[in-house]
């Protein structure tokens, strides 16, 4: 174990060792997702009721300081909680590539997960998943030996797509959405309504840059937060409501997207989902409580089916 961690409480040893660290010497860093305060709230009062489940993962950046890998809502929902430590993987041994990855791969599997958050992480992703492992990059001689003795796996999308409860199609719509989309207008867009609008997302990443930009100087100059494309795209009064656009729609809604949609529709996407896909899904979308709901009912139906085994005796 590395000096600096030695000097804090170790509160396990499997599968992996935790410690208790001052939450003031856990550096929150840069992040690519932005901090929710809803889901400080939601979390903090999980931890409340049933504690920290999670230890948040951190790298030592100095004797007695430490930068966050992964864990940014578990951190702020403890200090909102009045709580001045918190239990720590401490992963001194990854890479800053594994590191990367660790953090990615934490927060595609969060229920509450928007649309470009989605499209930034699959895109971050895509570019550390292509430089670890070079064969599975477009284009190359796939017949060569060469190409077909590279370690690792070959694509990126099927990769992501074993072990993620989001279909190809799913990958390769978020993948434009953050690739196609200029940083200085991500950036915008995260503190907006439409960081939720996957449709209006993939309209903008269908967009060159000169109409991106458009869109990047009406969202600094709207006087109120736009709730769809359309109503930024079209402030007056008398226009905002057409075929583009239901005045009844919730910002999250998706009813507009016409060509967007995949071949067959989302509910044939769905269905064709192997059922522990669609468990996964469940999963990451339910709540708390829902998940500890779920897990009872696990442990029931486990011992009903120990209990019609039938004995040696």
């Amino acid at each position: 174990m590395d000096a600096s961690v030695a000097d804090h409480q170790v509160l396990r040893d499997e599968p992996r060792q935790t410690v208790l660290l001052p939450l003031d010497r856990v550096d929150l860093g840069d992040r690519l997702r932005t901090v929710s305060e809803g889901a400080v709230t939601h979390i903090a009062e999980s931890i409340r009721r049933h504690g920290l489940q999670n230890p948040i993962q951190v790298r030592s950046l100095n004797e007695d300081r430490y930068l966050l890998v992964a864990g940014a809502h578990r951190c702020q929902a403890m200090r909102s909680l009045g709580q001045t430590t918190i239990e720590a993987f401490v992963l001194d041994a990854l890479t800053a590539d594994e590191l990367d990855l660790l953090e990615i791969d934490e927060n595609l599997m969060r229920s509450e997960l928007n649309a470009l958050d989605r499209g930034r992480f699959l895109a971050r992703r895509k570019h550390i998943h292509e430089r670890l492992y070079p064969r599975s990059r477009p284009g190359g001689d796939r017949k060569s030996a060469e190409y077909k003795a590279a370690p690792g796996p070959k694509g990126f999308v099927a990769e992501t797509a074993r072990f993620t409860p989001f279909s190809p199609w799913t990958i390769r719509r978020a993948l434009k959405i953050g690739e196609n989309i200029i940083p200085e207008l991500q950036d915008e867009l995260a503190h907006s309504a439409l960081a939720h609008r996957e449709g209006d997302l993939y309209k903008i990443a269908r967009m060159d840059e000169e109409e991106q930009r458009r869109v990047l100087d009406a969202l600094r100059e709207a006087d109120e937060e736009p709730r769809s494309l359309a109503a930024l795209l079209r402030p007056d009064p008398d226009d905002n409501v057409g075929v583009d656009e239901d005045p009844t729609s919730p910002p999250g809604d998706n009813s507009d997207e016409g060509e967007d949609l995949a071949p067959g529709a989302e509910g044939n996407a769905e269905a064709g989902k192997t059922p522990l896909a669609r468990f996964q899904t469940l999963w990451i979308q339910a709540t708390e409580d829902e998940r500890q709901e779920i897990m009872a009912w696990l442990e029931l139906m486990k011992a009903q089916e120990n209990a019609d085994q039938p004995t040696d005796s």
